[in-house]
């Protein structure tokens, strides 16, 4: 079944996209890591005073994770997930900073998959922002990885990623401030 236009539309949002992508990742992170915490840092909370009264100089590495919407042309086509130019920067100034920033899509084309226990993909945003990129999954493969080199292709490849950008901080880091 065709869509209005011929070029790739979401059916779902990126908040959609993020109850199937940070539990996955969760899950991913602590094979190697143990504890994985997902938090949305907001500064006056996980980076206020009681934060850091409660976590004292504990330290931690921060990743950060862009979720990303599987887009169809129709129902039977392959998927096309776009990082557009101000998430490459994003993930730049992240980068900067000491907190490596990847992106996330879960492999769906309707709500059933998606509430099903979907395959995701993880994609590496080390890419001088130009201009957007798509990347396109066929339909019927079974191995996606090969279709991008921007794409992670086995856990201790995302692994050593993150833990070659991560730097070691705690919530007195000067670059984590807040009331």
């Amino acid at each position: 079944m065709p869509l209005e236009k011929d070029y790739p539309k979401s059916f779902i949002s990126e908040r959609s996209a993020e109850y199937v992508l940070v539990p996955n990742l969760k899950s991913i992170l602590h094979e190697k890591f143990g504890i994985v915490t997902p938090l949305f840092p907001w500064l006056t909370r996980e980076g206020g005073s009681l934060s850091k009264h409660i976590h004292g100089g504990e330290t931690f590495r921060m990743i950060g994770l862009y979720a990303r919407r599987p887009k169809l042309i129709s129902t039977g086509t392959n998927i096309t997930i776009k990082l557009n130019r101000q998430i490459l920067m994003g993930a730049k100034q992240g980068e900067e900073l000491g907190i490596p920033i990847i992106a996330g899509c879960p492999l769906v084309k309707d709500f059933w998959e998606l509430g099903g226990d979907p395959e995701c993909v993880w994609i590496r945003l080390d890419q001088e922002p130009e201009d957007d990129i798509e990347i396109e999954i066929p339909k019927f493969s079974n191995s996606i990885n090969h279709f991008s080199s921007l794409i992670f292709q086995r856990k201790e490849e995302l692994f050593e990623f993150l833990m070659e950008r991560a730097v070691l901080m705690n919530l007195w880091f000067p670059n984590m401030e807040g009331s």
